[in-house]
């Protein structure tokens, strides 16, 4: 059984890389922050419901992607908003190309994308914290890759 100590490391360890995949999802920083926070104070209150130590990680990063979703739901009933960001804001938040694309595309192909590339998990670890299986994983990879593929080739004709 895990105590709060050990979580508490745990999830200092992976401070960025949380951070990365709820950036991935909301994009604001305040929202990412807000995700984060929430899911920590989850994830120490119901310490107890973890039922396997090894899986402490993949448990806590499912809090956190349930709160990011938490979040969009709730952003998306304040206000009818565009997931897109425009060309102007990210301009300002001066992203990488690369960065730029990848928040263009769906949360169904960018989460999977940023748990394999930026975070280095596998597929078998990305299925078990999506609760997808293997195979719609690398669909999902697959998909993202072609999708960032095609908008590198636009640009390329403009």
């Amino acid at each position: 059984m895990m105590n709060k100590k050990e979580m508490g490391e745990m999830i200092i360890e992976g401070t960025d890389e949380f951070y990365r995949m709820a950036k991935s999802i909301l994009k604001e920083d305040a929202d990412c922050q807000d995700a984060v926070q929430e899911a920590v104070s989850k994830a120490f209150a119901k310490i107890n419901t973890l039922r396997q130590e090894k899986y402490a990680k993949t448990w806590f990063i499912r809090i956190l992607l349930n709160e990011c979703y938490a979040i969009l739901r709730k952003r998306n009933r304040e206000t009818i908003c565009h997931e897109e960001i425009s060309k102007e804001e990210m301009t300002q938040h001066e992203y990488s190309d690369l960065y730029q694309k990848l928040m263009e595309l769906e949360i169904e192909y960018r989460l999977p994308l940023v748990l394999y590339y930026l975070n280095q998990y596998t597929v078998k670890e990305i299925s078990q914290i999506l609760n997808l299986g293997e195979s719609a994983v690398k669909m999902r990879l697959s998909r993202g890759r072609k999708k960032m593929r095609q908008m590198y080739e636009q640009e390329d004709t403009v």
